[in-house]
């Protein structure tokens, strides 16, 4: 899946939990800083995959499908965040651009066993982050 799908799934989800309502195009245009006839363009997309329900004037709002699939996309962020974070011991807002970046290049197979080490990195704090220089 591409960057931009990860991004507009992520983005529909934040903003439909957070308004309870489907969003429109041009508001989720604006959160993801292109126009909205590509907006309009990748919905009729995601709807065809059964990623999201489009109706136009009304907005987007995910499916199942395309729940599970942002809820992994941030799980996939915030990991990587922490890690950044607790392991390497970088500035947060740092950090969080970085997993902005990283949280789409990693394969699901190898974010398993990342998780994993997060994890189990919080529980056993004996290793101290590296100072930032």
């Amino acid at each position: 899946m591409s960057e931009s799908v990860e991004d507009f799934l992520e983005k529909v989800y934040i903003f439909t939990r957070a308004k309870n309502r489907p969003v429109k195009t041009t508001e989720l245009a604006k959160l993801l800083n292109i126009k909205p006839p590509a907006i309009t363009n990748m919905a009729k997309k995601l709807h065809k995959l059964g990623y999201v329900e489009y109706e136009p004037y009304i907005g987007i709002r995910l499916t199942e499908k395309g729940i599970e699939k942002a809820k992994i996309i941030m799980d996939k962020h915030r990991t990587i965040e922490r890690f950044l974070v607790e392991c390497l011991g970088l500035d947060k807002e740092i950090a969080y651009r970085e997993a902005c970046k990283l949280e789409h290049a990693m394969s699901d197979t190898v974010f398993k066993r990342f998780k994993k080490f997060v994890e189990g990195y919080s529980r056993d704090k004996r290793i101290k982050p590296p100072s930032q220089s």
